[in-house]
């Protein structure tokens, strides 16, 4: 009996023990974090310091350790809120926003001030360059409208003066059939005083003359034709002009109704990756078990119409990436790829579609790098190290994707290089780490080159490049791998 009380005691005093070093080594975390977010803000790295606070909350634990990594992200936000409305940066924006509402009690009045402020400017200077685009297409349009008013109105006056000529030939016709009919009146009242001996002359020179009547008659109906006609094409010209302008009113009403739903699209699109289309957050997962893959995500016929025009847009920049890189149908070729191994995977439809696009300029970074590097046979290490810059420079090239998708594109090209075992770049991210996108490119990339033919060596059959990936699993995907191997 007193040696089961000693046991009891023994192990209560064992779990305090422990508890005590877990939360002193919490709180020790929390301060070298907070300590390490200080050192970069005294050196006015705030990118650093707001990463290291944000760290610090993560850790803290007790209540003093609360406090002062509170008012210290208090400062560190402001300083970065400020940097971002000087130079203002959507991505840098959202990434405050989520950790506002992840740690509530760092937003301050004035935080939350700064927030709206940057929205306010930022939304305030899209208005402008809309408006200003609007401004310069009605100019566009306006000018366009205007030169053809006046090669319409020349065109008028051209048929105008052909009319006025016409007329005035009619008129000499006239006078001058006037004139031979008072002649041959005159003559016929001379062939009569002449007698009998000249009517056979007579008579000829009468035939002769309703020949000339008929000939000049004749003419003038011509002419009254020819004025009708040239009356008609007028008046067609000037009801084409009109329908012409009609047209024009409602392109405008067209391009002021597409405008307000590119608004729409720009406005909703942060809100539908963080919160009214949860599905595509999960775009990132790394996991492909079925218990946790994908729910079916639903896409609308606006959605598939969306993704067609992406498609064709995205279409135009792989082959430009194509083309500076001398890989041809590259990119044609891994995303089909990625595309089957998608639906192999059982990824939903409209999910294995918007990783069909992104994967067609997964390269984008590409066209940003010095293009006699791209084609170079031989590297310096100070070139590779730029070469390996490109995952970084494919922002600029993914500005018309919308807002919705931004998060598919940008793991597309800023982590196809990462491998399972951490050995990748940019990150040196490792295992779940690492999403979905970028594991199939890292694997759809790789089999695509090596069942190539290249300048250094010759194209592998299908079965040796699938072996040769299989053969290193640090660092692709062995899942991936095992649906290439299915469908290859």
């Amino acid at each position: 009996m007193l040696l089961d009380k000693l046991k009891r005691i023994t192990i209560a005093v064992l779990v305090i023990f422990l508890t005590t070093q877990v939360f002193a080594a919490t709180t020790d975390l929390a301060v070298r974090f907070l300590d390490k977010a200080n050192e970069a803000f005294e050196e006015d790295n705030i990118e650093d310091a707001y990463k290291y606070v944000n760290q610090a909350l993560a850790v803290a634990k007790d209540e003093d350790s609360q406090a002062n990594v509170l008012i210290f992200a208090q400062t560190v936000y402001k300083v970065k809120l400020q940097k971002i409305q000087q130079k203002y940066d959507d991505m840098a924006l959202i990434d405050i926003k989520m950790n506002l509402e992840k740690y509530p009690n760092v937003e301050s009045n004035s935080i939350k001030k700064l927030v709206k402020q940057i929205e306010t400017d930022q939304e305030n200077k899209e208005k402008a360059a809309q408006k200003a685009d609007q401004a310069a297409q009605r100019k566009v349009e306006q000018e366009r409208f205007e030169k053809q008013q006046e090669a319409a109105t020349a065109q008028t006056k051209a048929f105008e003066e052909l009319a006025a000529a016409s007329k005035e030939q009619t008129e000499a016709y006239a006078q001058t059939a006037e004139a031979q009919k008072q002649s041959n009146k005159e003559m016929k009242e001379a062939f009569e005083t002449l007698g009998s001996s000249f009517s056979e002359s007579a008579k000829e020179q009468k035939r002769s003359t309703r020949v000339i009547a008929f000939s000049i008659i004749g003419i003038a109906i011509l002419i009254v034709f020819i004025v009708i006609l040239i009356m008609v094409i007028v008046r067609k010209a000037a009801k084409a002009s009109q329908i012409q302008q009609e047209q024009y009113v409602q392109a405008f009403k067209m391009l002021a109704a597409n405008q307000n739903q590119t608004n729409r699209l720009m406005l909703g699109g942060i809100t539908d990756i963080y919160g009214g289309n949860p599905s595509l957050r999960i775009a990132g997962s790394s996991t492909w078990a079925p218990a946790a893959a994908l729910p079916d995500v639903t896409f609308s016929e606006e959605d598939e119409e969306e993704l067609k025009q992406l498609a064709i847009k995205c279409e135009e920049i792989g082959q430009q990436i194509d083309n500076v890189t001398g890989r041809k149908n590259n990119s044609k070729n891994v995303s089909e790829l990625v595309y089957k191994l998608s639906i192999q995977l059982g990824l939903p439809q409209g999910m294995a579609m918007l990783n069909f696009c992104a994967s067609m300029i997964y390269d984008a970074g590409f066209l940003a790098i010095d293009p006699d590097l791209l084609v170079a046979t031989q590297l310096t290490e100070e070139e590779k190290k730029a070469m390996k810059e490109h995952v970084n420079l494919a922002e600029k090239h993914l500005e018309f994707v919308p807002k919705k998708y931004w998060s598919v594109f940008e793991d597309a090209a800023m982590k196809h290089h990462e491998n399972i075992d951490g050995t990748g770049y940019p990150n040196g991210l490792k295992g779940d780490e690492i999403p979905q996108i970028a594991r199939l490119i890292r694997v759809a990339e790789s089999y695509v080159s090596l069942s190539s033919k290249r300048a250094y060596r010759d194209a592998m059959d299908k079965e040796t490049a699938v072996n040769t990936l299989k053969e290193q699993p640090g660092i692709y995907d062995t899942e991936v791998v095992d649906a290439l191997d299915k469908i290859v």
